[in-house]
């Protein structure tokens, strides 16, 4: 019996069923999770370095391509606004010619439907513009469609 007591002394912070061996395996344990534990914060800390830098670069990418589109939308434009000028030059030098050779009939038919295509022109853009849709704003299902 006292043998037994000096166990139960001895051993008073250890509480029953723990053995020196397994507290001894529970601080390996535990260290083993403290140096996974590091190793997953490092590892996250990489994830992240990694995601901030796939981000600049997706950054950097958009605003390349932002700057070709502006660049192409900038030469449609020019390309669109010297057409019209050609065919405004075209057309001005044939009712001239026309009243140049004193053929007034001709230029006169010319200069009406000229008159008639952009009253046309003018009456859809305002009726497209007062029903607030224009070809860049097709509805969705349509674009899908397609």
């Amino acid at each position: 019996m006292p043998n037994q007591e000096l166990q139960n002394n001895s051993n008073e912070a250890i509480p029953d069923g723990l053995t020196p061996d397994i507290v001894k395996t529970l601080l390996e344990n535990q260290a083993k999770e403290l140096e996974l534990k590091a190793i997953e914060l490092s590892l996250q800390k990489q994830q992240d370095e990694h995601g901030f830098e796939f981000g600049k670069a997706a950054l950097l990418a958009k605003i390349e391509d932002r700057k070709l589109q502006r660049n192409h939308q900038l030469s449609v434009k020019k390309s669109t606004y010297i057409l019209v000028a050609l065919l405004a030059t075209l057309i001005a030098a044939i009712i001239f010619y026309a009243l140049y050779s004193n053929n007034n009939p001709i230029a006169m038919e010319i200069i009406k439907a000229i008159a008639y295509l952009t009253g046309g022109g003018l009456g859809g853009y305002g009726a497209a513009k007062s029903s607030g849709r224009s070809k860049d704003s097709e509805p969705k299902d349509e674009q899908m469609e397609d």
